[in-house]
């Protein structure tokens, strides 16, 4: 995902749907753990959120952290149960739907994906990882009108996150809409000039527009920001 997305569950959520809300100590450790999570310290952070889990059994926030050092330590068994438990705690809990959609769709269960995403965008409707992830379901699954909505909701709430204007290029050049995707991608290599993807895309569509000039400075770009990518070089040469 995109640099300016996080991962860690926030220490503050929705009310509870089915549960009482947590007791201020189990807050406070948990508050610990996702402190000790972000700077990557997971013994500290597992044990701070177990002992946030003693004082509360139930706390969804918790069991989210769980999950997150479950998945960094390459327990996907273990990381999807915690993310389960957490939203059977709460629903609302958008972070555990988030990363259980990401592990499905790593699974290529598509359907069990997007059904996560949209639970997590119910929480949270500008939670912009939980949109890019959306949009790259509806990608994956060739609804490319869908991921074009999806991409447009994410500039919205993320203008400044690269995702959303690349993605919006793509679903743009899938349905054969080349001008409607030249602006995006060019805000996407505006924002984030060393991204070869970038400046491929926009080598494609200035193409299929016929602007042979501007595909070759755009496929030039490409090459030097990564001159091992194969379509970067073809396009190059065939543009000589």
């Amino acid at each position: 995902m995109d640099r300016s997305f996080t991962l860690i569950a926030a220490l503050a959520c929705a009310a509870c749907v089915h549960r009482a809300p947590p007791n201020p100590i189990a807050v406070e450790y948990n508050t610990r753990c996702a402190a000790a999570l972000a700077a990557g310290q997971l013994d500290d952070a597992e044990a701070l959120c177990d002992h946030a889990l003693e004082f509360c059994d139930y706390y969804w926030d918790a069991q989210t952290n769980k999950g997150l050092i479950r998945k960094l330590r390459n327990d996907r068994s273990g990381a999807k149960a915690w993310f389960i438990r957490a939203l059977r705690n709460n629903e609302n809990q958008h972070q555990a739907a988030n990363n259980l959609g990401v592990m499905y769709l790593e699974d290529g269960r598509l359907a069990e994906a997007e059904a996560m995403f949209h639970q997590a965008l119910e929480g949270n409707p500008d939670y912009a990882e939980a949109r890019s992830n959306l949009a790259a379901v509806h990608l994956r699954q060739r609804k490319f009108a869908q991921a074009e909505k999806a991409y447009r909701q994410l500039i919205i709430s993320a203008p400044l996150v690269t995702n959303g204007y690349l993605g919006l290029g793509r679903a743009l050049l899938l349905q054969q809409k080349a001008a409607d995707a030249v602006p995006p991608l060019e805000q996407a290599v505006l924002l984030e000039p060393g991204r070869a993807e970038a400046w491929l895309l926009l080598a494609g569509a200035r193409l299929d527009l016929g602007q042979r000039d501007g595909a070759k400075d755009a496929a030039g770009r490409c090459l030097d920001e990564d001159p091992s990518e194969p379509d970067c070089r073809r396009l190059v040469r065939e543009l000589q």
